[in-house]
């Protein structure tokens, strides 16, 4: 691959020459050009319990920084004009460290203060850490790249965290290809029209508008769902013949057609990003292995609150396919390969306009104690893509009930207290 490029790469930290990993992917490709024109990265907060020290979790970083090989990555564009990731070495993880006594929800301006700091992705690494450290708990905040990871990524990078905090060591994984290649053949015999039809992206309504670049901080809003709340909605969702997942936008919708006017029969557009893991059969990579769909719905009150989620989880399971893949992936290369910072902006906002979106990791594939440790919480993920009246919901499961975290600029008063109360009543 070297051959492409008159370098290899620029010194590292260590006096090294930085060597390409491999060149980005369509989807990696596109949120590094998003992220130039408004930051795309992403927080994910670990509430953990249990006595730790900044400097073990020095350790436990670089131990995890030696297990997944992009966590050693920056960005350059070759003299091919093509991106690569390419490793410094000689680049830790940055460590924040926050100290305080009773922190309680005091740690929730870092996490805005985070999703407000964009992540340089010309300098290595493409993942830091705020740690908010009490004697007997801590709140590690990781920021991350879009590039070069989803939110399920870094679940499984607390999770290898919390190994190495409590004492496990950890196996180094290799270089994965970029999904694009694992279904290249595919992608390769779809036009642009016809993926663009199979992405359901001809009818995409009105445009998104970008907000000032203003550097203003983001507000974060949170809230945990008890477990008693959550088995009778994963219950109820399994005798209506859908999921939480399609129960959570479904609240949401309804949640949103009560609180803001909106035009009559105007659907509601909901973005619903997904983990494509199971679908290729891969296993815990930090990498990004996810992709999107937006689905349309028009909220009917609580007496059609299980018709529509019902139809959100079955369109969201229709695009689970490899077809949907590669369709995915042929409307990704047919557009954005020779695109610019703006016009990948324009096409972000033009094709794929949404009014909200539910990134849902669902239940963590992990269990939560981890030695003289516990997971009590994972919050997030939490990102934004720049457009005015944009409102995310990250949402993450573990024994300890379900995590929400709402990031918005212009965040809708009482939402989440209106959302529980439906989901309550919906159950």
């Amino acid at each position: 691959m070297s051959d492409r490029r008159s370098a290899a790469g620029s010194p590292g930290i260590d006096g090294t020459t930085s060597p390409i990993i491999r060149p980005l992917g369509w989807t990696e490709r596109l949120f590094w050009l998003l992220d130039r024109n408004r930051p795309r990265h992403f927080v994910l907060a670990a509430q953990v319990e249990g006595r730790t020290t900044a400097d073990e979790w020095r350790r436990a970083l670089d131990a995890v920084q030696r297990r997944h090989p992009l966590l050693c990555a920056r960005i350059e564009v070759g003299d091919d004009s093509v991106p690569y990731f390419c490793r410094d070495l000689g680049a830790p993880i940055p460590l924040r460290v926050v100290r305080g006594d009773g922190l309680g929800p005091g740690w929730e301006p870092e996490f805005a203060r985070e999703l407000a700091s964009p992540v340089d992705p010309e300098q290595a690494p493409l993942m830091r850490v705020a740690l908010c450290l009490e004697p007997d708990r801590a709140v590690g905040i990781l920021s991350t790249h879009h590039s070069i990871a989803d939110g399920m990524s870094v679940a499984f990078v607390v999770r290898d965290l919390l190994q190495a905090l409590a004492g496990t060591a950890l196996q180094p994984l290799p270089v994965l290809p970029a999904y694009d290649d694992l279904v290249s053949r595919a992608a390769a015999g779809l036009g642009r029209e016809a993926a663009v039809a199979a992405m359901g992206l001809t009818a995409p309504g009105p445009s998104s508008v970008y907000r000032e670049r203003d550097g203003a901080v983001p507000q974060i809003g949170m809230i945990g769902f008890a477990p008693q709340l959550v088995t009778r909605l994963r219950e109820r969702a399994r005798a209506e013949g859908t999921t939480v997942h399609g129960a959570l936008c479904s609240g949401l919708a309804l949640t949103f057609s009560q609180l803001l006017e909106r035009p009559a029969g105007e659907p509601i557009r909901i973005w619903s990003p997904m983990d494509v893991r199971r679908l290729l059969g891969l296993g815990d990579d930090c990498t990004l292995l996810a992709l999107s769909m937006i689905v349309r719905t028009e909220p009917r009150g609580l007496p059609g609150f299980w018709d529509v989620a019902r139809g959100i989880a079955s369109r969201l399971a229709a695009s689970r396919t490899t077809a949907y893949l590669a369709a995915a992936l042929g409307f990704l290369s047919h557009s954005i390969g020779s695109l610019e910072v703006a016009e990948a902006a324009q096409l972000m906002a033009c094709r794929f306009p949404f009014d909200f979106v539910v990134t849902n990791l669902g239940l963590l594939p992990y269990e939560t104690r981890f030695g003289h440790l516990k997971l009590d919480a994972l919050w997030g993920p939490a990102v934004l893509s720049g457009f005015e009246n944009e409102h995310v919901f990250g949402v993450t499961g573990t024994d300890a009930g379900l995590s929400l975290t709402y990031s918005s600029h212009t965040p809708i008063d009482s939402l989440l207290e209106r959302l529980q109360r439906n989901l309550a009543a919906a159950v």
